[in-house]
């Protein structure tokens, strides 16, 4: 039987479509574009502390340590809100993404990776960035130690948790006070921001972005300061 012409086309139409809608699994997720693209896909199985995770890849468990950063070891001062706040950047059972420097394992057996969570947030860098650890080379990975130590020295300017000279609820003895600088360098010299930029301060603090503050951080002219006391997306 001769099917019509417009019968003809449908079935045409169908047939091109069909190999495309097959190749795109169904709820299959989309790469943030700060990630880079040579990143491995993984999911979180486990938090351990706030600069080691394990992971999950291809069916494998694996312990990672997060490259160029050191936060407080267990006992010590920021433990807990170290801990806490790596939980909350890469939730067990979520997608994640890491990358390797020159050197893959550390000399403990461990594989040592820089991590962007699912939203794109860069871990390493966010942990340093807001005070939860220090930036440390571990040579010869070195490929994002400057903007690592940048944005530490953002941390020690804003004297935020490991930098403001007290503890937390972790116990343990607090740490040497780091003076505030009278005359702070600002860090935006190239007239533009190292974090993402949102619509609101509810969603960068959402996604751990803020404070920032006049002067300082090139951020703090993306949104509006309503009190006028030269900080903008408070905690």
């Amino acid at each position: 039987m001769r099917l019509p012409s417009r019968a003809l086309a449908i079935v045409a139409a169908a047939a091109l479509v069909a190999p495309i809608t097959a190749a795109v699994p169904v709820g299959a997720a989309v790469r943030p574009k700060d990630v880079p693209k040579t990143a491995l896909a993984v999911k979180i199985k486990k938090i351990v502390d706030g600069d080691t995770v394990d992971i999950t890849y291809k069916g494998k468990s694996l312990r990672v340590q997060l490259l160029e950063i050191d936060a407080p070891e267990r006992g010590k001062c920021w433990f807990r809100t170290a801990t806490a706040r790596t939980a909350a950047l890469l939730p067990v059972g979520k997608l994640a993404y890491v990358l390797r420097d020159k050197q893959l394992k550390d000399p403990h057996g461990d594989y040592q990776f820089y991590v962007w969570n699912a939203g794109g947030t860069f871990v390493n860098r966010n942990l340093v960035r807001y005070g939860y650890a220090k930036a440390v080379l571990k040579q010869p990975n070195d490929r994002y130690i400057q903007v690592i130590r940048a944005d530490q020295a953002k941390a020690k300017a804003e004297r935020l948790r490991i930098w403001s000279g007290k503890c937390d609820t972790a116990g343990g003895s607090a740490p040497t006070p780091t003076p505030k600088p009278t005359n702070p360098t600002p860090s935006g010299g190239t007239g533009s921001g190292d974090d993402p930029r949102y619509r609101t301060c509810a969603e960068a603090n959402d996604n751990g972005y803020g404070p920032y503050r006049r002067g300082i951080d090139p951020e703090y002219d993306w949104y509006q300061d309503r009190d006028g006391d030269g900080i903008v997306c408070e905690r």
